[in-house]
């Protein structure tokens, strides 16, 4: 029974310094993670100066201007097949990357993308592209009848700052004023 007895009570005692040793590791843990950065040594009556910190600004991206005068600008669309483009949750408006040959923009309720071909000196303009889905009251026909037009898209013509978007006959589908 002694053996018993001492065996028991030894397990006793490992139990206690087990738990006693994670409650003093949890404790240093705990207060490890609580300091702070060092505190300098301040005479009485002096102020604690405060060091400024240097933060990286971000390089300053210039847009790409091409020198056409069309690409590389955002165009907001004011005509579509004559009539009158709406407002929606934004204006319809184009914007041609020359650096990628991508299409962006917006048919003001849904964003526009694609790809096209250019060719300035033969006013030649060809464009793919596609719209999200997103649903937006009375906008399903404008949308339908931008990207309509904007498939349909051959030529262009550039007066002052209206860009006329035309079909292979001539046909002005799209009307844009310079933003």
């Amino acid at each position: 029974m002694n053996v018993q007895r001492l065996k028991k009570n030894n397990n006793i005692d490992i139990a206690r310094k087990l738990s006693l040793q994670s409650i003093l590791i949890t404790i240093s843990l705990v207060l490890a993670a609580c300091q702070s950065t060092p505190q300098q040594n301040i005479q009485k009556g002096q102020k604690a100066q405060v060091k400024p910190v240097h933060r990286v600004q971000p390089p300053v991206v210039k847009k790409r201007v091409s020198p056409d005068g069309i690409q590389d600008i955002d165009w907001q669309i004011t005509q579509i097949n004559g009539h009158k483009a709406k407002f929606f949750s934004q204006w319809p408006i184009l914007s041609l990357n020359s650096a990628v040959k991508t299409v962006s923009g917006h048919t003001g309720c849904n964003g526009v993308f694609g790809r096209y071909t250019f060719d300035f000196s033969q006013q030649k303009l060809d464009m793919q592209v596609n719209a999200g889905h997103s649903s937006c009251d009375g906008a399903l026909a404008q949308e339908a009848e931008l990207i309509d037009s904007l498939q349909r898209i051959q030529k262009f013509q550039l007066v002052g700052n209206t860009l006329y978007l035309l079909d292979q006959s001539g046909q002005r589908l799209i009307q844009a004023q310079k933003k």
